[in-house]
């Protein structure tokens, strides 16, 4: 299938770090308030800010676009390059499968900065697309480039020379988060009783194979107690122990910390988890959990580090959700 390649220029007077840092590294920062009327926030919905990374851009909502997420897929502080694609996106990818971009910031002779992007867009098959598709994607992206750059122009101190990861948001940070969701035809209220009033006794009804027992070791269920899972033998990971540090009944959120684990701790000193149960239009839930793993320090952990573990979370809540499923008066 044709992939349709556009190569897009801005020259600047600004040096190429200062740009770098203020488009790239500090960008869910700064982008939201040079241009509000456009995009409301965008935040780190997954990984470290490395590679594999996931953002999700909120626009405003005058926009045909509602959303965007997009994928960090390189990132180079010496070379100043940055890859990324569109991965999720309502109206933006309508007529492509992905959109990817690639960029370079150079220095010019006159001491500015030539911003080079390589985008590619890839059609879903049997779609036919133009150039001119996308001339309104491709300039509103020189619209924000322009913003930014005058931004930079008129304040000089602002994304100065020096260490290229002083500003708030930079590659490796500390906390490693992801955010996963599921959706269900079951209604809030009985997940909510299902995986966490009475997981102890039903979880390892519905996976004997995988969970021996769970027993509270500690307090009295509420916040502060602690619960001690015991995984079957022939698995990696032998027990572990959870702190739970919110639960609410009403809103249905839980909070808990996984706080001893033998394998399950062996790059991260702890991981919390925020879970929410929230009512869809068609009468079910949607469970979101974000998933917060503090790495061990000197440890270089990556997100495919925990790739396995959020499926097995998800097999879990699978699990239950076929239980419940096919047994309606269950949890009622």
């Amino acid at each position: 299938m044709v992939v349709l390649t556009f190569t897009d220029e801005f020259t600047s007077n600004v040096k190429p770090r200062r740009l770098f840092k203020a488009l790239i590294l500090d960008a869910p920062n700064l982008i939201p308030k040079l241009m509000p009327e456009a995009i409301k926030n965008v935040q780190l919905v997954e990984g470290n800010g490395g590679p594999g990374s996931i953002q999700e851009i909120t626009i405003a909502e005058r926009d045909n676009i509602k959303h965007l997420k997009h994928r960090i897929d390189a990132i180079d502080l010496e070379k100043l390059t940055y890859n990324y694609a569109v991965i999720e996106g309502d109206a933006a990818l309508e007529e492509v499968d992905s959109i990817s971009h690639e960029i370079k910031f150079e220095a010019t002779e006159e001491g500015g900065c030539k911003t080079k992007n390589v985008s590619k867009y890839h059609p879903k098959e049997g779609v036919d697309v133009k150039g001119e598709d996308f001339k309104a994607a491709r300039e509103e992206g020189l619209a924000l480039l322009k913003v930014v750059d005058a931004y930079l122009v008129a304040n000089p101190e602002a994304y100065a020379e020096g260490n290229i990861n002083s500003v708030h948001f930079k590659l490796n940070m500390e906390v490693l988060t992801f955010t996963d969701e599921f959706t269900s035809t079951v209604q809030p209220g009985r997940l909510f009783k299902a995986l966490v009033l009475d997981a102890p006794n039903l979880i390892p009804k519905l996976m004997p194979e995988a969970i021996k027992n769970i027993q509270l070791v500690e307090g009295n269920g509420g916040p502060g107690s602690i619960q001690e899972i015991t995984i079957v033998e022939g698995n990696k990971i032998k027990h572990l122990k959870h702190r739970i540090d919110a639960i609410d009944q009403e809103k249905l959120t839980y909070s808990y910390a996984v706080i001893e684990g033998d394998a399950a701790l062996e790059k991260v000193d702890s991981i919390a988890h925020e879970i929410k149960f929230e009512a869809t239009k068609e009468g079910g839930c949607k469970i979101k959990n974000v998933s917060k793993y503090h790495p061990k320090a000197g440890v270089d952990v990556k997100v495919e580090d925990f790739k396995a573990a959020r499926e097995e979370g998800l097999a879990l809540l699978k699990v239950v959700d076929a239980y419940l499923v096919a047994n309606p008066e269950a949890y009622a």
